[in-house]
């Protein structure tokens, strides 16, 4: 393929990418309202589990196919991409609220979520029981998801919840003009088709830059970590990045926080009950560790405050941006060395 089919494909996908963000953000943020419920849970479990979707094939694929392994580094590669790179970049393009609430449900839950593969990975292996319990988690968790929401909306209108009130947090306004003029049948079409078009638009720019990378001469590495690694991403972080600018930040948050759930748990889940697999102690420190310690500096960085929301500023967003980066940077000195690694982290290695 010429260099100029390429960079058409990676042109035209973002063209897509960006259109359909945009629409699947309206549709999304119109069917929360149309339906009663809050933005937070139509975007921790439609939007968070529609964007981990590919990583949830993934996992399945591999293990059928007796690679059971890769869904780990899918899972934690693709959580530490959520918090450090998208959730960074969005909050250095447009700040985001955390409403206080999250903290009495989604992020307890996401720390568990974080937590719970990481205590089953110390023995070095992952079995099936361990596996089937995480999907046991995720099960539940949806019909916890979903229990709120129709809570939420029951709420709503009986009138119960009082302006002053903690519940207030999840109060649901009336549908917006914006979102009347969509209905409930355009939000749902605008929400399936706008994360349809942003999951094929992303494979298209990930597919038009490998092969600009390789016509160039580019590592298969550098390809996998960069291009490859932030192209899956794409449609998390456009979708982030719009509903922030749109001032959607429920949507921005959910999103992360459900997909870092479904990947903790569907995604090593569903890989291990076909086959289970080992984990290797550099794996576990590294990629595991780094994943709760993103986990734990979303919810630091969110208990900052002591109002009924917390501001995810500039700041923030350069420190988890520059933590990716130093993150790609110790993955590529370690495949270039034959996963070694730097003498001042030695301690990680296997003894």
């Amino acid at each position: 393929m010429s260099i100029t089919i390429a960079l058409l494909c990676v042109i035209l996908g973002f063209v897509i990418l960006i259109y359909s963000a945009q629409k699947f953000v309206d549709g999304a943020s119109g069917l929360a309202l149309c339906l009663g419920v809050p933005e937070i849970l139509i975007g921790v479990l439609i939007v968070g589990f529609g964007t981990s979707a590919p990583e949830i094939m993934v996992s399945i694929f591999s293990a059928l196919e007796g690679s059971s392994k890769l869904a780990l580094g899918n899972a934690w590669g693709s959580n530490i991409c959520n918090i450090s790179l998208i959730l960074g970049v969005t909050a250095l393009i447009a700040p985001l609220w955390v409403q206080r609430s999250l903290f009495r449900k989604e992020y307890p839950l996401l720390l568990l979520s974080v937590v719970g593969p990481l205590i089953f990975a110390m023995d070095g292996h992952i079995s099936k029981a361990e596996s089937a319990g995480l999907l046991v988690f995720i099960s539940l968790f949806v019909m916890y998801t979903v229990y709120e929401g129709f809570r939420a909306r029951k709420l709503a209108r009986a009138g119960k919840l009082a302006q002053d009130s903690e519940e207030a947090d999840v109060q649901i306004e009336e549908c917006s003009e914006e979102a009347r003029n969509l209905g409930p049948l355009k939000s749902s079409l605008y929400t399936f088709f706008g994360l349809v078009l942003m999951v094929v638009s992303s494979k298209v720019i990930v597919f038009g830059a490998v092969e600009i990378a390789m016509v160039l001469e580019i590592s298969e590495v550098i390809i996998g970590l960069t291009v490859v690694a932030v192209g899956t991403s794409l449609p998390e972080l456009t979708a982030s990045v719009i509903a922030a600018r749109k001032g959607n930040n429920e949507l921005a948050v959910g999103n992360i926080i459900g997909s870092n759930i479904f990947n903790n748990t569907a995604v090593l889940g569903l890989a291990g009950v076909i086959l289970p697999y080992d984990v290797d102690r550099i794996e576990l420190v590294r990629d595991g560790g780094f994943c709760l310690f993103l986990t734990m500096s979303l919810l630091l960085f969110s208990m900052r405050l002591r109002t009924k929301e917390a501001r995810l500023g500039r700041r923030i967003g350069a420190f988890w941006v520059t933590t990716y980066i130093a993150y790609m940077a110790l993955l590529v000195y370690m495949t270039m060395h034959h996963n070694s690694l730097p003498e001042f982290l030695s301690f990680i290695s296997m003894k």
